[in-house]
């Protein structure tokens, strides 16, 4: 028996995230990060040194949230805060192991990445990604 879809908006999306996120935790297992992780390692590359309330606002998360996922990496010796000057504010980067685990990561995020191009095609991902992105923006 086929049962009907959901009509919640919050809940099909969220059954898509948990979805996702173990698809994309699974790739990663082996590079000893998992996808959020990956998200704020990744994003702290593209953008080093990045202020940590920046990369806060840019990752959509709780800052506090954040915070404690950058002190468990700078633990890790994955990154490194300093302070910016400006009050208590922070930047982070990445430390030379940092880097290296993240490249491993992010070898192991295209895998599931180009499979999931090569099913739906870029034109779809583009258009996924904007609706989420609109998404996003009404609820906020």
């Amino acid at each position: 028996m086929t049962k009907p879809l959901i009509g919640c908006v919050c809940t099909q999306i969220k059954m898509a995230s948990r979805t996702v996120g173990r698809r994309y935790d699974e790739a990663l297992k082996g590079s000893s990060v998992n996808v959020v992780q990956y998200s704020i390692l990744i994003n702290t590359r593209r953008y080093e040194p990045i202020a940590q309330m920046e990369l806060a606002d840019h990752l959509d998360m709780e800052r506090t949230t954040l915070y404690r996922a950058i002190d468990v990496l700078e633990k890790r010796g994955l990154v490194v805060s300093e302070a910016t000057g400006e009050g208590v504010a922070k930047s982070v980067r990445l430390t030379a192991k940092g880097r290296k685990v993240t490249a491993d990561a992010e070898t192991r995020w295209r895998e599931v990445h180009d499979g999931f191009v090569a099913v739906f095609g870029t034109e779809k991902l583009d258009s996924l990604n904007q609706m989420l992105a609109t998404v996003r923006e009404h609820f906020r």
